[in-house]
């Protein structure tokens, strides 16, 4: 297998294996271990990073590729790029923001207002709005590790 395309399946396999073992492994496991504040503060941290390694990662793949990309792989590409860049771009910082609003919320005691009660809800309701960005960054990668495993069948293995 030739330098560029041993690159590429590293690369596919780093972005989507980190991605969808930090989604479903380790942030959950998270969750269930760490107090709401230390997950906050630990999520903080590590989503920045997160999020551009959703958005790049597909246009390196695309960049890389050591076979000629089809509509098919393009596409699946354009989708997880798509849902890193609405996470780090949108949602993000649309969720930062509502957390932040609650918390100062509750270090005046409002846990009880109505104003604490919509931003929960809100909060609520753009972080499943991020987690499907996530979900399709994840299937598109997985859908592409096909395309990709495809196509490096074809690739010659031993130069002419």
């Amino acid at each position: 297998m030739s330098f560029r395309a041993t690159s590429h399946l590293f690369l596919w396999a780093v972005s989507w294996g980190g991605i969808g073992y930090y989604s479903y492994v380790a942030s959950p496991i998270a969750f269930k271990s760490l107090d709401r504040d230390s997950f906050s503060l630990l999520q903080a941290k590590v989503f920045p990073q997160f999020f551009l390694t959703q958005s790049i990662a597909p246009i390196l793949l695309g960049v890389t590729a050591p076979y000629a990309l089809t509509t098919g792989s393009l596409v699946t590409l354009a989708l997880g790029s798509i849902g890193g860049l609405g996470n780090a771009l949108w949602l993000g910082p649309k969720t930062k923001d509502i957390k932040a609003q609650r918390k100062l919320l509750e270090s005046q005691g409002e846990t009880e207002s109505e104003q604490y009660k919509q931003l929960t809800k809100d909060f609520g309701k753009w972080h499943g709005i991020s987690l499907l960005f996530n979900l399709l960054y994840v299937g598109s990668l997985t859908v592409y590790g096909v395309i990709l495993s495809r196509n490096l069948i074809r690739v010659p293995v031993i130069p002419k």
